[in-house]
């Protein structure tokens, strides 16, 4: 069942579907690519640890994602989310 971002509770494994608002690759301090992902109702940042890029994800995509989600500071992030560009509208 795809959940709405608003309605995820931590820890549990989630799917969601939404929006590719903003991809950044970070080195420091360590090797990471970070997509947010809206849905409307807010903002999730799916964390790819150990990636420099991830091919596919641009802003205005749209993604369906499966994982489970945690607070990390302010933020709501999946780490290492299984994703799918296909049949996604």
């Amino acid at each position: 069942m795809i959940q709405t971002i608003v309605s995820v509770a931590p820890r549990q494994r989630t799917t969601l579907r939404g929006e590719v608002v903003r991809v950044h690759a970070f080195e420091r301090p360590w090797v990471r690519t970070d997509v947010v992902l809206s849905d409307g109702t807010a903002n999730l940042v799916l964390r790819f640890v150990g990636r420099r890029s991830v091919p596919g994800f641009c802003p205005g995509r749209q993604v369906l994602v499966e994982g489970t989600v945690g607070p990390v500071g302010h933020d709501l992030v999946m780490l290492n989310p299984l994703y799918s560009f296909d049949g996604v509208g």
